[in-house]
């Protein structure tokens, strides 16, 4: 007889975690200030069959000088598996002063979760396994609600959210209760602009960082440092920790600025022992920010 731990991956991440803040925090709704439209998409491990595969969009936008407004749909693909998620995100802020601004947010959710055991890829040990459920697709719906908090203080933020509280029960065999559970996720986000030159060229630095804590699963952080040229060209480096050695992997950035439209492109080398069994990952992201820009601004919100 013998026992042996098992760990999967439940949520989504993302190398433009910097990016896509509403995905993890309902609090960003209308943080920035004006609309703001995100889409990305994320290949995960390529070259190993069955890995995640994301693709998201998002939508966030003040109403008046206190509320804001957000939406987040996502599609995970993993596998057999095929799971739908869509969000709806209010915030208030609190002005507690010029340099300040709090704001906090709920959000509801529902996501379809789905397997097609009808798929070629599938490799079924035992037919009469209950949770094959006669080779057919068994999918359920689930729904949620989240928290979270974000703070700008002039221009560096920091956030702490819960996007999904309850534990919902996800398997498809009624043989085994709770054999599949939804696990809160709780993330801290923080980073900032730092000018280091001005004049013709124009350098920022801005650092930030996402620490991701899962009941039962190893503490996750992710920390980037980028820098900003002309509030147009950015480049930056990644690195996640996990995995089985020295790390997850460390991730490459690269972003462009055309007017209001942000084009984006990432690639993560792997660092644990799946990087004998894949070729990275690579993410892309396009965002557009409903503004005219102004050029009097030092650190614009287009970067945080």
């Amino acid at each position: 007889m013998f026992a042996n731990v098992m760990l999967g991956q439940q949520e989504a991440h993302y190398t433009h975690f910097m990016y896509n803040t509403l995905a993890l925090n309902p609090a960003v709704a209308g943080s920035k200030g004006h609309p703001t439209v995100l889409a990305l998409y994320r290949k995960q491990w390529i070259g190993f069959e069955g890995a995640p595969e994301n693709i998201l969009a998002s939508f966030h936008t003040p109403l008046g000088s206190r509320v804001g407004f957000g939406l987040t749909l996502a599609n995970d693909r993993l596998g057999v598996t095929n799971s739908w998620y869509g969000s709806m995100a209010y915030a208030y802020r609190v002005k507690i002063d010029d340099d300040t601004k709090l704001q906090i947010g709920v959000q509801g959710s529902i996501k379809y979760f789905g397997i097609d055991f009808n798929k070629p890829s599938t490799f079924i040990l035992q037919a009469n396994d209950p949770s094959v459920l006669e080779n057919d697709l068994a999918d359920t719906y689930v729904g949620d609600f989240g928290a979270g908090i974000y703070l700008n203080y002039k221009s560096m933020f920091f956030g702490a959210s819960v996007p999904n509280f309850f534990p919902n029960t996800i398997g498809v065999d009624n043989t085994i209760p709770d054999a599949a559970v939804e696990t809160p996720h709780y993330y801290l986000m923080a980073g900032g602009v730092i000018p280091l030159s001005t004049g013709s060229t124009n350098i920022s630095l801005r650092p930030s960082a996402l620490a991701k804590i899962v009941k039962n699963a190893p503490f996750d952080l992710d920390l980037n440092m980028s820098l900003i040229f002309n509030n147009t060209f950015i480049t930056g480096v990644s690195y996640r920790v996990g995995g089985d050695g020295i790390g997850d992997s460390v991730d490459f950035l690269l972003h462009y600025r055309v007017n209001n439209i942000g084009l984006g492109i990432s690639y993560d080398y792997t660092l644990s022992d799946l990087n004998d069994y894949n070729n990275g990952s690579i993410e892309a992201i396009v965002i557009y920010d409903f503004v005219k820009e102004r050029l009097d601004m030092a650190n614009p919100r287009f970067f945080f």
